[in-house]
């Protein structure tokens, strides 16, 4: 007898590059797929080669899963359109498949007695490690379908996700910023592309290996006002930058609370 399905799938856009053609409990247990159209919903089914697709909500009353895969902007007009389809949410599970939204984006079924959660991808782990945030049900179903001998699923409370997104954003928007203005720097002194390119990668090591180690405290720039002067000289937009961002960075710093050097430990 065939395993009766557990797992609706409301989604929209391009599933190439997204994790559900990744989670390998979910060929087996898929059931209906809604999208905004019944054409859409059929090619979504056909690229996982798994579930049917359907025209109405009242075909997820059998699911104990929903996953959501929708644009950002339109998750709440998906919820919506959810919360009055006239079926039960209590007991159920729902997902939001989301690097920036969390479960406070479902709040309107969590209400109405659903569990609720999202997922997203951890950067830098080759697709082995998600981040799953959500109600203790929801994030116990979610793990059943992703995790496997070689993929994982880290969990944290509802209302934390903003601090691991925070994290992103130092380490990516943040840097990135920070990068451009030390690589102009560099080419203000003449030097050559790739070795300006060689010399910011060990400079990142160093000073990521030296914080993990913990065994050196922040120090405030040395010579930045002849730092400023120059790029001032050069490129005001660049001196402004340095000097704003070494401000806060020297507020911060000292204002923070001694902490003890970091552990090393298995990655998660």
């Amino acid at each position: 007898m065939k395993k009766a399905q557990s797992v609706g799938l409301i989604g929209t856009g391009s599933l190439t590059d997204s994790p559900l053609t990744r989670f390998w409990g979910l060929p087996e247990r898929l059931g209906p797929v809604k999208s905004a159209s019944y054409r859409v919903a059929s090619r979504i089914a056909n690229m996982l080669r798994a579930g049917r697709p359907v025209k109405d909500y009242a075909e997820f009353e059998s699911c104990d899963l929903v996953l959501v895969y929708v644009p950002e902007e339109t998750v709440p007009e998906v919820v919506s359109e959810m919360v009055s389809a006239g079926i039960s949410w209590r007991g159920k599970a729902v997902v939001l498949l989301s690097t920036w939204l969390d479960s406070g984006e479902l709040h309107q079924l969590s209400v109405r007695g659903a569990a609720v959660g999202s997922i997203c991808p951890i950067p830098g782990f080759d697709d082995e490690r998600y981040l799953v945030e959500g109600d203790p049900l929801a994030i116990r179903r979610l793990k059943s379908l992703v995790e496997n001998r070689e993929r994982r699923a880290v969990a944290v409370e509802r209302s934390l996700k903003p601090f691991f997104l925070a994290a992103l954003t130092c380490t990516g928007t943040l840097l990135f910023a920070l990068l451009h203005v030390a690589y102009q720097s560099l080419h203000l002194a003449r030097l050559p592309p790739g070795l300006s390119a060689t010399l910011l990668e060990r400079q990142l090591t160093r000073t990521l290996r030296s914080f993990l180690k913990g065994g050196r405290a922040y120090q405030a720039p040395r010579e930045l006002p002849r730092q400023l002067r120059a790029l001032s000289g050069a490129n005001p937009e660049l001196a402004h930058y340095l000097q704003e961002s070494c401000h806060l960075a020297s507020r911060l710093m000292s204002s923070r609370p001694a902490s003890r050097p970091m552990e090393k430990s298995r990655a998660v």
